[in-house]
């Protein structure tokens, strides 16, 4: 039966779930007070990472977090005026992080991103920009043996679960690409993931296609809902309402706002994420490398070279510390020891996170015409089609193609 479904959030989740809504025959109304694509979903890496299946939180992990604190280029930074809000969700962090609880942790993420690609060819096949998926891989690079075994055990989770990898040590590293540094004693590649050339081009060409086919776009901020008998009848923006038969929060960073409102109050905080964009690099890497001391990435793009990562715990509403973007390009100097470039953009964005790696994605337990598809965390743009197909799915009335019991917000 089509339905008119209001769409709160336009980044790339918000924009996929919309794509596959209007695909089943609704009427969507995408409600952000921000053009489409221009928030987090701007900034990423630009992976289509269907070996992300590791959560954030692995056993031993604590043991490194000390000494990042100590260093301003390390991977995890938390600001101390934020330390005391964000001391309950590390303790959940933590208390996700033992070995049995991430190993089911990887058991739900797996089927939702291994399938990123099949699920967004015929979103960008539909909106015209097919040469935004390449799939040529990505790999981790290691500077020393003992960093690489350090991350043995996301690897073996990975291998568990059917993820391909393959090893390159010492001159074929070299031989496989001159740009990465003769620092580099391993690399480990992932030959079967992607990466998108353009995080925000992809966004607009969604949001284009989805206005052509007759969607609407609602510039202006989602407050609340009106209700009738237990259903949503509205939602209420800052200048009025609009009118829905079912709504699906896809908020991102704010998302906990709106969906608190309707009786699901989760832990989700905001990853405070960083990059740099290098115009005119001298040199690119032949594919996505990670930095496997630092975590960040360094992304070939159309518009250049970017370096993004980095976890900054600070809240919603402090400045950019841009010392860790510059810790990026210090990074980006490191890894490709040639580099060259122009002109340098910093950027930071918010990632939505809870503290067992997983999003919510599915029917609120309390509103029956209600729908969550939020706290991807760093998988946003891999699992955005997938969420996309599995709310379209929901909404006309069917079942998802996966177990999606262990996203339920009811879960904390």
């Amino acid at each position: 039966m089509r339905q008119n479904v209001a769409v709160i959030g336009a980044g790339v989740v918000g924009l996929c779930c919309a794509s596959y809504l209007q695909q089943r025959g609704h009427a969507v109304t995408v409600i952000d007070p921000r053009p489409p694509g221009e928030y987090c979903s701007l900034g990423n890496a630009g992976c289509f990472s269907r070996a992300s299946c590791v959560p954030l939180g692995l056993p031993g992990l604590w043991k490194k977090v000390p000494g990042w604190l100590m260093d301003s280029a390390a991977p995890l930074s938390i600001s101390a005026r934020y330390a005391h809000r964000i001391a309950p969700w590390l303790w959940r962090f933590h208390r996700s992080s033992s070995m049995a609880r991430v190993s089911r942790i990887a058991d739900a993420l797996h089927p939702l991103l291994n399938c990123t690609l099949d699920k967004w060819r015929p979103l960008v096949a539909r909106a015209g920009v097919r040469e935004l998926i390449v799939q040529n891989g990505y790999a981790f690079a290691y500077e020393s043996e003992a960093a690489f075994l350090s991350d043995a055990l996301g690897r073996e989770i990975r291998l568990e679960r059917g993820v391909k990898i393959e090893l390159l040590v010492g001159p074929a590293i070299r031989e496989f690409d001159p740009a990465l540094s003769p620092r580099i004693t391993h690399l480990v590649m992932f030959p079967e993931q992607g990466h998108c050339p353009n995080p925000l081009r992809l966004s607009r060409a969604l949001a284009e296609r989805l206005q052509r086919d007759g969607a609407h776009f609602v510039r202006h901020r989602a407050k609340g809902f009106e209700s009738t008998g237990g259903r949503v009848t509205r939602v209420v923006i800052d200048n009025g309402t609009v009118e829905t038969d079912a709504v699906v929060i896809a908020a991102g960073a704010h998302s906990n706002e709106l969906s608190s409102q309707l009786g699901s109050k989760v832990p989700l905080e905001t990853e405070r994420g960083y990059h740099v964009m290098l115009e005119s690099p001298s040199i690119t890497p032949r594919i996505p490398v990670m930095a496997g001391e630092g975590k960040y990435f360094a992304t070939p793009m159309e518009g250049g070279l970017r370096i993004a990562g980095t976890v900054e715990l600070a809240g919603l509403d402090a400045p950019p510390k841009f010392a860790r973007a510059d810790a990026l390009l210090a990074g980006a100097k490191r890894l490709l020891p040639e580099l060259r470039h122009g002109k340098v953009e910093r950027w930071m964005g918010h990632r939505p996170s809870l503290p067992d790696s997983m999003p919510v994605i599915g029917r609120s337990a309390r509103i029956p015409n209600a729908f969550f598809a939020f706290g991807h965390g760093h998988v946003g743009l891999t699992a955005a089609a997938p969420t996309g197909e599995i709310i379209a799915d929901i909404v006309s009335g069917g079942e998802p193609d996966i177990d999606i019991s262990a996203f339920a917000a009811e879960r904390f």
